[in-house]
């Protein structure tokens, strides 16, 4: 056993996985190294209109909290000239740009802990981004028939953390939302699952150290300990 991973997170791990029967993951930030990206595009957008992003300021408020671009202009007061629908248009153009020119790219873990867990488990992506920007990723990674299912912003009426598109996920899969894993790394992404009834294991990332995740069934330092930790999880069934 690996000195690394307590022997405590190895079990609960193993059970949580013994129980399960569908995987449902998030993308942006989990397994993609999107996030930076969105800011990317959200920033350049605002400033059309004088106003900057706070970078650190937003992996808080609207990628883990998802507070989005009300949230930018209620906490700023901002009075743009500008209709917050036409502000998130201008952004899904640009970031869309990013997905389809290869700049995004999977986190080499990620593709192994989908490959790993895929022989197992039937596997969904559950994101707030478009389902075309996910598969386009997907595609330039050489993986976009890896999912089984993938459902994208246009798949749910309510965003996370509303449960909608979990629910979603587990109904495509054809199994009960008790049966399904979530695996996430945004608090709006913990708080969806437990609306939806779901297990939920969260992975920590440069961006989220200061959010707490004290709801999660699992918490995990990186993808690295993840992928060991199911690594060491053998005979999963």
């Amino acid at each position: 056993m690996s000195s690394s991973i307590p022997s405590s997170q190895l079990t609960k791990t193993k059970h949580l996985l013994q129980i399960s029967r569908g995987i449902i993951f998030d993308f942006d930030g989990l397994l993609a190294d999107s996030e930076p990206y969105h800011y990317l595009a959200y920033n350049e957008v605002f400033q059309r209109y004088g106003h900057s992003l706070n970078k650190d300021e937003y992996w808080v408020e609207w990628t883990s909290k998802g507070k989005g671009i009300a949230g930018e202009i209620d906490r700023h007061k901002l009075h743009l000239n500008v209709d917050p629908i036409k502000l998130r248009e201008q952004k899904f153009e640009l970031y869309s740009r990013y997905c389809q020119n290869g700049d995004i790219r999977l986190y080499p873990e990620s593709l192994e802990i989908i490959k790993l867990l895929k022989t197992i488990y039937p596997i969904a992506i559950a994101s707030g981004s478009w389902k075309h920007d996910i598969s386009a990723i997907l595609k330039n990674a050489e993986v976009e028939n890896i999912f089984d299912v993938i459902l994208g912003k246009e798949s749910a009426k309510k965003e996370k953390p509303h449960p909608d598109i979990f629910l979603n996920a587990a109904k495509a899969l054809q199994h009960d939302p008790s049966q399904c894993i979530v695996i996430e790394d945004a608090l709006k992404g913990l708080s969806a699952s437990k609306a939806a009834g779901m297990s939920c294991i969260i992975i920590r990332n440069r961006l989220n150290q200061n959010i707490d995740f004290s709801e999660a069934d699992l918490i995990f330092s990186s993808l690295s300990d993840f992928l060991t930790t199911i690594k060491l999880c053998s005979n999963l069934r």
